[in-house]
């Protein structure tokens, strides 16, 4: 079985604990816990690294979360995660896994409760991500009743590109239940966009101020374009100040989550609008064969589930607008285009590519940007295969 009693007991245990911890650390606060003895299916966006627990907080059974396979990728601690919650594992770089389709109707049988993140990404700048359409059918197939939740003011507490937390102010509840009875007559696209408008929120105006000495801190993991000179990689943060050391903007990152510029040419209003500007201008992108985008410092790893990351050396990453190519003292890797399955980001400073039936995780130091790396895959991408797709792995 899937669902296991120590499982009850352990989160039983463990929630007053985590419900007093969020309260002092992030200022949340929950609806009323719900009872759903026989079973159910939750969604909820996704954007701090708390999410799993605050969710949890709203129902009074225990909550079996479909979980990235990358979770599972330390030896020890992957076991005891499995031993202790038993998450439903997910390769990233499958939107139809299976395994977790299959494993998710097995948990439904036994009437346990099912939460998934649709995104499958916590938000970086914020807005809602990519919802991936295959969720309508998903959530028919588990024929339980679905609880659509939403977490609002958790990114401006807890932004993923950061690494401290802003005072302010959270809040977890239910949008809306929905019986399967109603739920497996809906229209799929009635019923995806009911999922997209319940987990939408404006996370930009929830509350006034969220205070701290490091708002703009690590901001330079996602904003790689400045946008008076257009200059790539020249964006640098500390505490609250955001520079380009091109052409000596200066910015603060207010507490009320906006910006404050030194240079009258900066009209972007808060980092959504960086990132979407960044979006924009990368779209304008042309490059000829082995013609060099970007290049990094970078150590580099194959992960593998339940065993310890084999190192494959410290080098430079580059990209090419047909392959990535890792270079090391002893070895030079090449992973076209071709033989890649996607790119995906992980935790704040990570990259996995799924190539060759391997992970391969790039990751630096703390100022790291991996976004613009995905981005750019995702864009050639979709421009070789002729998609009409605005969908850059986020």
């Amino acid at each position: 079985m899937w669902v296991k009693k120590r499982h009850k007991i352990i989160v039983a245990i463990l929630k007053p604990v985590f419900k007093l911890y969020t309260k002092l650390k992030y200022n949340c606060i929950f609806d009323k816990p719900v009872d759903c003895k026989e079973g159910s299916v939750i969604i909820s966006n996704h954007t701090t690294t708390m999410d799993p627990f605050l969710v949890g907080m709203l129902f009074k059974q225990n909550l079996y979360y479909m979980a990235s396979a990358d979770l599972f990728q330390h030896k020890i601690t992957g076991k005891i995660i499995t031993f202790l919650v038993n998450p439903i594992p997910k390769e990233k770089s499958n939107s139809s896994d299976i395994s977790a389709i299959k494993n998710c109707v097995r948990v439904a049988k036994e009437n346990g409760n099912i939460c998934i993140f649709v995104e499958g990404n916590r938000t970086l700048s914020g807005k809602l991500g990519n919802i991936d359409y295959s969720i309508v059918k998903l959530l028919k197939l588990i024929k339980k009743p679905l609880y659509i939740c939403n977490i609002q003011g958790g990114y401006p507490t807890d932004p993923r590109w950061g690494n401290s937390i802003r005072r302010g102010k959270m809040k977890v509840g239910i949008k809306q239940v929905i019986p399967y009875e109603e739920l497996k007559d809906m229209d799929n696209d009635e019923l995806y966009k009911l999922i997209v408008e319940q987990l939408t929120v404006d996370d930009y105006n929830f509350y006034p101020q969220y205070k701290g000495n490091r708002r703009a801190e690590h901001l330079e993991r996602i904003l790689y374009i400045c946008p008076v000179c257009k200059k790539l990689h020249t964006i640098s943060t500390n505490k609250n100040h955001i520079t380009c050391s091109s052409c000596g903007l200066t910015i603060e990152h207010l507490p009320n989550l906006t910006f404050k510029a030194n240079n009258e040419k900066f009209n972007l209003k808060n980092v959504a609008e960086w990132y979407d500007y960044q979006i924009d201008e990368i779209k304008k992108s042309e490059y000829k064969d082995n013609e060099l985008i970007y290049q990094d410092n970078a150590n580099f790893f194959i992960t593998r589930a339940y065993k310890s990351k084999l190192k494959l050396g410290e080098g430079i990453i580059k990209l090419y607008n047909n392959r990535f190519e890792f270079i090391t003292k002893d070895n030079t890797i090449n992973i076209n285009f071709d033989n890649i399955k996607a790119v995906t980001l992980v935790g704040k400073k990570k990259m996995n590519i799924y190539a060759n039936d391997n992970t391969y995780q790039i990751r630096r130091d703390l100022k790291f940007n991996a976004l613009k790396y995905m981005h750019m895959y995702c864009l050639i991408k979709n421009q070789k295969d002729g998609e009409g797709n605005d969908f850059l792995g986020l």
